[in-house]
């Protein structure tokens, strides 16, 4: 694993912890790149999570539709257009959720962030409306 980071007024590119190390990096600023590279793949991690269910796309689409509903007035909403909104209730609170799950894997190293236990379940009501778009 190779590390990029800022020490002594340069931005160190690509050296492992041993190079870093023996160049007489201090350990913290070391420590510190990696929690930096770790966060940087778990919020990548995110993102993948998030658009391997729904798509930029749909995420447009499902924005667009809500947004047409929620013009309506409550009584004038046919039932598919309340699920649509109860599933993007739904969806909304499921990629907060993906999002405070980056701070809980980045505060523990040890934690496996690829595994999928170590994320929230997406909600049915956000799959059913997800599936429209």
């Amino acid at each position: 694993m190779t590390l990029t980071f800022d020490y002594d007024g340069r931005t160190l590119v690509n050296w492992t912890v041993a190079d870093a190390l023996e160049a007489g990096v201090p350990q913290a600023i070391i420590d510190a790149a990696l929690t930096d590279q770790r966060l940087a793949a778990i919020k990548a991690e995110t993102r993948r999570r998030i658009y391997a269910v729904a798509s930029s796309e749909a995420q447009m689409n499902m924005a667009a539709a809500t947004a047409v509903i929620s013009g309506k007035a409550a009584s004038a909403r046919s039932d598919a257009e309340k699920a649509t909104l109860v599933g993007a209730e739904a969806a909304i609170g499921w990629v907060a959720a993906m999002r405070l799950t980056i701070a809980t894997l980045a505060a523990d190293p040890d934690a496996d962030f690829t595994a999928d236990a170590a994320w929230p379940d997406v909600p049915d009501e956000a799959q059913d409306m997800i599936a429209n778009f």
